[in-house]
């Protein structure tokens, strides 16, 4: 709700300044006296502990009070959720979606019902982000950081976009089977596009400016960055439009079957955005494990483009550019990946990024990343070859680690930390199988030459292979197959 003055502390203040006289005419009763008394503490110290002190008094004096109370206490409720209170904020999201439920019977308040359940989901959302309310449990719980209406506002309009988006693909999957017009391959239509019914869903950025200027263009290191831009500055680049996501777990699934919470913790990003992007991700994993594979193979099946840089031995800071005023100055990482893909939102894998040198002489890799893994500070980041803001915001970073020793502090704040599982004996048979397959590709062959691992052969490999380095299970299926062409 808006407060007076977009400020909860006026608007406590008018409140209980407003009841206040309408009160103390029957001060004589003692509860009445105790609610005066409650009001006069909002007017010096208007804090969660004197706003809770007040609903309790109203709790025990609603019989001798003005029918109105039932609005003071929802009132109450709404301040102490504004001021974090998790009780008062389940509280909330309970009355809003009750509200909701009563609306939606009527057609001429459905957005208004729509409005009632965004702004739950948002309380509920907000809720889970206090680490303090042992009711939720102790797990780690998703950062919330701002003033609680701006956080509802927007975690609930994220939801409601992701809910909006898996019912768009269900729509879409069901009609194209119900008329048989629609391929299993074709990609479904994510936000921005038509609905089944007909209906225009709302439209969504599929593109943006990146580069609107070069800085010192006059000189002749600057003549030479136009040249490099040409075509690009001023002008917007697409974005990657969202896939079907059903086929892209699907398949992620299939070849990593070992993975299937990782894979649902990522996809859930792309599901809630109209072009594919994932927040910055470090996944860890023990060597061999899968984890560099993974990510290149992720945004493959995205169809996002994207470049795997090894971090090893890197020792300084070149990821973020070095200025053109030198002999070897070249732009950011960033800006290479744009203006070779020409896409606002290329994708950067940046395998074993514990491995980068620590020395600072000449930058460090890690200080580097840190403009590019904020929005904020990367949709505005002043690229030293360039001289000028640049928006790279929409570049996807994702990286691999073997561990988290030797990742500053900085670096792990601003990133989604995942642990890659390692494979078992159980997935053997799909993992054999995709293995035989890059062997023989890497042959020139196609996988249909190859035949998978027979019954002995199965077992032979389980014996040598206990789960954990794919290297390792490669090394054993290698021998294997060696030994088919000397028995034949």
């Amino acid at each position: 709700m808006p407060f007076l003055g977009d400020d909860i502390q006026q608007d406590m203040q008018a409140f209980a300044e407003r009841l206040m006289p309408r009160l103390r005419r029957r001060a004589d009763h003692p509860h009445v006296a105790a609610v005066v008394n409650g009001l006069e503490q909002l007017t010096v110290c208007a804090g969660a502990d004197e706003v809770r002190a007040l609903m309790d008094v109203l709790d025990d004096a609603k019989a001798s009070l003005p029918q109105g109370v039932r609005s003071w206490r929802l009132r109450c409720r709404i301040y102490l959720a504004h001021l974090g209170d998790p009780r008062a904020v389940l509280a909330l999201a309970r009355d809003t979606v009750l509200m909701a439920i009563t609306l939606e019977s009527y057609p001429s308040e459905r957005a208004t019902a729509l409005k009632m359940v965004k702004a739950t989901l948002g309380w509920l959302f907000f809720a889970t982000s206090d680490p303090e309310y042992a009711y939720l449990g102790r797990e780690i719980r998703p950062p919330c950081r701002g003033e609680a209406a701006t956080m509802v506002d927007r975690f609930g309009q994220l939801l409601i976009e992701f809910v909006e988006h898996q019912a768009l693909l269900t729509m879409t999957d069901g009609a194209a089977t119900a008329s048989g017009q629609l391929p299993a391959s074709q990609p479904a239509k994510s936000p921005g596009c038509l609905s089944p019914t007909g209906r225009s869903e709302v439209a969504m950025s599929t593109s943006a400016v990146i580069f609107t200027h070069v800085g010192n263009a006059n000189t002749g290191e600057g003549k030479k960055v136009v040249k490099e831009l040409e075509g690009l500055t001023g002008n917007a680049l697409p974005l990657v439009p969202v896939p079907d996501l059903k086929a892209a777990r699907a398949a992620l699934r299939a070849e990593f079957p070992y993975a299937a919470d990782v894979i649902d913790e990522v996809l859930r990003d792309v599901a809630l955005r109209s072009h594919v992007q994932i927040r910055p991700t470090i996944l860890v994993g023990t060597p061999g494990c899968g984890k560099s594979r993974f990510a290149t193979r992720l945004l493959k099946v995205l169809n996002l483009p994207h470049d795997m840089i090894p971090c090893g031995g890197v020792s300084d800071g070149t990821f973020a550019g070095t200025p053109r005023r030198w002999s070897t100055g070249e732009p950011s990482l960033p800006f290479a990946l744009i203006t070779r893909y020409k896409a606002a939102g290329p994708g950067a894998i940046l395998d074993e990024i514990e491995k980068v040198g620590t020395s600072r002489h000449n930058g460090q890799a890690h200080d580097a990343l840190l403009a590019f893994l904020e929005r904020e500070t990367a949709s505005r980041f002043h690229d030293p070859y360039v001289q000028a803001p640049c928006g790279l915001s929409y570049v996807t970073w994702l990286m691999t680690a073997n561990s988290l020793e030797g990742l500053s502090a900085p670096l792990r704040d601003r990133c989604r930390v995942l642990p890659f599982p390692e494979p078992g004996r159980d997935h053997l048979p799909i993992l054999s199988r995709r293995i035989i397959s890059d062997i023989l590709a890497e042959q020139g062959l196609d996988h249909r030459w190859g035949s998978p691992l027979d019954g002995i052969e199965m077992e032979a490999v389980a014996k040598a292979w206990p789960g954990g380095s794919l290297r390792k299970l490669r090394s054993v299926i290698e021998v294997v197959l060696a030994s088919r062409d000397v028995r034949h």
